[in-house]
This record gives C-alpha cells, structure tokens and sequence, in this order.
C-alpha cells in the first residue's frame, strides 16, 4: 500500500489482482482495476512554456503546475489529478505497477 498524500488521505495499492484508487478528498478518482484490463499507466506534468523549455535544454526537473495520475486500460483511460500529493512516491509507485503489468502480460506464441 502506498500512501501519497495524508491528509486528506489518498492511497493506491495492488491488491487480489486489482489496482485500487482511494481518496477520500474526491470519491470520483476512486476505483479498482483488473490488472489484466490496465495497458500501462503515466504521469502527467503540466508545464508551463517556459518551464518545457527550460527542461528540455537544461535537463532540469522544474516544477509543474499539475500532475495527473492516467491509467490506460482496454477500454479508454482514467485521469486523476494529484493535488499536494508526493510526486517521488507517485513515480516509484507507477514503475513498480508497469514492473507488475510486464509480469503479468503473457507472450504471444507463433
């Protein structure tokens, strides 16, 4: 289980083969997702002009106005905003469910 934000509290964790969403600011992000349904999942920054700029040429990490949490599935995507969440917890968190979905993809045989 990994708690992003506190208070008021907003966690997502992995569970029975179910990737579930609870936060309790805003009962509209919450969810539960079969993993075998999720195609991957991303981070969203929103920059503004002059911070893409300056990360693109400088590789500096600038803060963005916005994140978005956006899990892809089968049948479209699910956006979540991440207001006063911890950003670094969120990336270790989306690399370890995209880990758990490459596991669980099963190759195609010919």
């Amino acid at each position: 289980m990994t708690i992003i934000r506190k208070n008021p509290l907003f966690e997502i964790y992995v569970e029975n083969d179910y990737l579930i969403v609870h936060n309790t600011d805003y009962k509209k992000d919450n969810g539960k997702f079969e993993i075998e349904s999720i195609a991957h999942v991303e981070l969203i920054r929103h920059l503004s002009f002059l911070n893409k700029i300056i990360e693109v040429t400088f590789g500096l990490n600038v803060p963005s106005k916005s994140d978005e949490l956006r899990i892809n599935t089968e049948n479209g995507f699910k956006d979540i905003v991440l207001t006063n969440c911890n950003i670094k917890e969120v990336e270790i968190l989306i690399y370890e469910i995209n880990q758990l979905l490459l596991k669980s993809k099963k190759p195609d045989l010919l």
